[in-house]
């Protein structure tokens, strides 16, 4: 499990001020998947995709630049 995976996801998310419960709203995930997520665990590109544009969509109402799935760095199947 690489230290990276945990932190960017979660760093990103909690920056925004939002819980896995609001990715969840944003999108087709489970709550148990973004916790997958942001521990290292891997993920399916399309789940990785969806908390992508989850994660998008509140930078945009922050008035933040979007990010890529690369500065997501999950670990992606």
């Amino acid at each position: 499990m690489q230290v990276a995976d945990i932190t960017a996801l979660r760093e990103i998310r909690t920056g925004l001020g939002i819980s896995r419960e609001d990715i969840v709203r944003r999108s087709d995930v489970t709550v148990g998947t973004v916790r997958n997520a942001e521990i290292g665990s891997r993920v399916t590109r399309r789940k990785a995709l969806q908390i992508l544009n989850a994660i998008n969509f509140y930078r945009r109402e922050a008035q933040q630049a979007e990010i890529s799935l690369d500065d997501l760095q999950l670990n992606v199947a």
